[in-house]
C-alpha cells in the first residue's frame, strides 16, 4: 500500500496526516515487491518497542538476551521500553509522518490497522506461509485461532499475538459461604442478589462492618463489553460497519449497574486498582478485572485478610460461559526486507512454546499456543486461579479491531459516568451510538 492522505487515531482524537511514508530514515514512494524465500536475514538489528516494566520488563530483556545468544542468524534485538500503550501509540504516529520506524512495536489491533493504513507496518501473512521461514502446518494449527484472528482484516495479519489476557470474576470464597452460596454466580440476576447480600451482611473478617458491598464498578470500555457480551450482545453490528450501543443488552447492563449503585450494594472506582485493595481487605465480595491482574490479587488477600478466593467466568444471561479476551500484540514496522524477515523470525521464535511457558509465568498472561500447556502443568497446579481461567481461553470474544475505537472507548467511559450519576440510559445511549459512529466516517 501506498497512501498520500492516511488517517491516524492521535489520543482520543482523530487527526488527517498527509506524508511521504518513511523507511527508517528514507522516504519511500513506490512499493518494491521482494521474494521473501531470497532475503538474508544475517546480523539485522531489531529496534523493540514496548510498554513492560518492572518484573515483566526484567522477563522480556532475559529472553532477548538469550534470542539474541543462541539465533544462528547473528540477529541482535534490543528492546526499548516507550510507556504506556497511548504514549507508544503517540510516538508511532511521528514516527511513520516522518522519524524514524522501530522494528517492532506493541500495539492493539485498532492501533496496528491504523499504522497498517497509513504504511508504517506490513502484512505478516506472507511471513507466516512462507516455506523457508514461516509455520509448518502443525505450528499454525497449535495456535489457538481466535486470538490469530483478532489481528486479521479482510485476509491482511497486522499483528501477531505473543500473549492474551481475559476478564473474569474474582470472588471472596469465604464471604460467599457465610452468605449461603457454595458457588459463585452463574447469571446476572444471582450476582445482583449476593451484591445485595454482601451490603447486608458484612464479611466476618472485615474489620471496618460499616462499609461493605457487593463490587466496585470501573467506569471503562471492557468492563462494560464483559457485560454485554454475556448477555448475547455486541458493540458493534455483524459486518463491523456500525456501533450498537442503543440495545437492549447495553441497557440491560447498565441499568442493573445503575439500580445497584442507587442502593448502595455497588459502588464506583474511584482510584486506580482500588477495587483490587478493597476486595483484600473484605469490603467487596466480588471483582471483575483482567487475568493478568491474578498476582495482584493475591497479594492484596495475603496482605490484607488471607481469606479463600477464586476465579469464575463471569455472570451471563446466555447458556455458555463468555469471556472477553484481549491482548496487544506485536506489529512488523515497514523497514527494509531483510530488518522485517529478522523481526518475524525474533517473534516466531518468542511464541513457541518454550518461551511461551517462560512468558507466561513471568507475566501471568496466557500462551497463544495450545501445546504450551504441557509446559505449564506444575505452574497450572501451584495457581489454581490462573489454572481455572485458563479453562475458559475457547469461550473468549473480542471488542471491536477497527479505526477509532481508541477514542470510542474515552466514549463508553463517559457514557457509564453519565449512567452512574443517574442519567437517562435512552438519551445517553443514543447519543454514545451517533458519536460513535461519526469516527467511523472518517475512515
Amino acid at each position: 500500500m501506498n497512501k498520500n492522505i492516511t488517517r491516524l487515531a492521535i489520543g482520543a482524537g482523530l487527526m488527517a496526516l498527509t506524508y511521504l511514508v518513511a523507511c527508517g530514515e528514507a522516504e519511500r514512494s513506490t512499493t518494491v515487491v521482494v521474494d521473501i524465500e531470497q532475503v538474508d536475514p544475517s546480523s539485522q538489528e531489531v529496534v523493540f518497542w514496548y510498554q513492560h516494566s518492572r518484573q515483566r520488563e526484567e522477563a522480556l530483556v532475559e529472553l532477548i538476551e538469550e534470542y539474541n545468544r543462541t539465533n544462528v542468524h547473528g540477529i541482535k534485538v534490543r528492546g526499548e521500553y516507550m510507556g504506556g500503550y497511548d504514549d507508544i501509540y503517540n510516538k508511532m504516529s511521528v514516527a511513520i509522518q516522518g522519524g524514524t520506524l522501530p522494528q517492532l512495536v506493541v500495539a492493539y489491533q485498532n492501533q496496528a490497522l491504523a499504522y497498517f493504513e497509513a504504511d508504517g507496518v506490513v502484512d505478516i501473512a506472507p511471513y507466516m506461509r512462507s516455506k523457508k521461514w514461516g509455520l509448518s502446518a502443525a505450528e499454525n494449527a497449535d495456535f489457538i485461532q481466535a486470538f490469530l484472528q483478532q489481528d486479521n482484516n479482510k485476509g491482511v495479519q497486522t499483528g501477531f499475538p505473543p500473549n492474551r489476557s481475559m476478564e473474569v470474576l474474582y470472588y471472596n470464597v469465604d464471604w460467599l459461604k457465610e452468605l449461603g452460596y457454595a458457588r459463585p454466580p452463574v447469571t446476572w440476576d444471582e450476582f445482583a442478589d449476593m451484591c445485595r447480600k454482601a451490603k447486608a451482611q458484612p464479611f466476618s473478617k472485615s474489620t471496618d462492618k460499616e462499609h461493605s458491598l457487593g463490587f466496585f464498578l470501573e467506569l471503562d470500555a471492557s468492563r462494560l463489553a464483559t457485560m454485554v457480551f454475556t448477555r448475547g450482545g455486541d458493540f458493534m453490528n455483524a459486518d463491523k460497519t456500525a456501533y450498537t450501543f442503543n440495545t437492549p443488552q447495553v441497557r440491560q447492563a447498565l441499568q442493573l449497574m445503575q439500580d445497584l449503585i442507587r442502593e448502595k450494594a455497588v459502588d464506583i472506582v474511584s482510584e486506580r486498582y482500588m477495587d483490587q485493595q478493597e476486595f483484600g481487605v473484605g469490603k467487596a465480595l466480588f471483582a471483575l478485572r483482567s487475568t493478568s491482574g491474578l498476582p495482584f490479587f493475591k497479594s492484596a488477600v495475603a496482605d490484607g485478610l488471607d481469606f479463600a478466593w477464586s476465579v469464575s467466568a463471569p455472570p451471563r444471561q446466555v447458556d455458555d460461559p463468555v469471556v472477553n479476551v484481549y491482548g496487544a500484540s506485536l506489529s512488523l514496522c515497514r523497514t527494509t526486507p531483510a530488518q522485517q524477515l529478522a523481526t518475524w523470525l525474533f517473534v516466531k521464535w518468542f511464541t513457541q512454546p518454550q518461551q511461551q511457558a517462560r512468558w507466561a509465568r513471568a507475566s501471568n498472561y496466557f500462551p497463544v499456543r495450545k501445546s504450551t500447556a504441557n509446559e505449564l502443568k506444575e505452574y497450572l497446579a501451584e495457581n489454581p486461579g490462573y489454572a481455572a481461567a485458563f479453562k475458559l481461553l475457547d469461550y473468549g470474544k473480542s471488542e471491536p479491531a477497527v479505526q477509532g475505537y481508541q477514542g470510542v472507548r474515552k466514549m463508553i467511559a463517559d457514557a457509564m459516568v453519565d449512567i452512574a450519576e443517574g442519567g437517562d440510559l435512552d438519551d445517553v445511549l443514543s447519543n454514545l451510538e451517533r458519536q460513535a459512529n461519526k469516527t467511523l466516517e472518517r475512515f
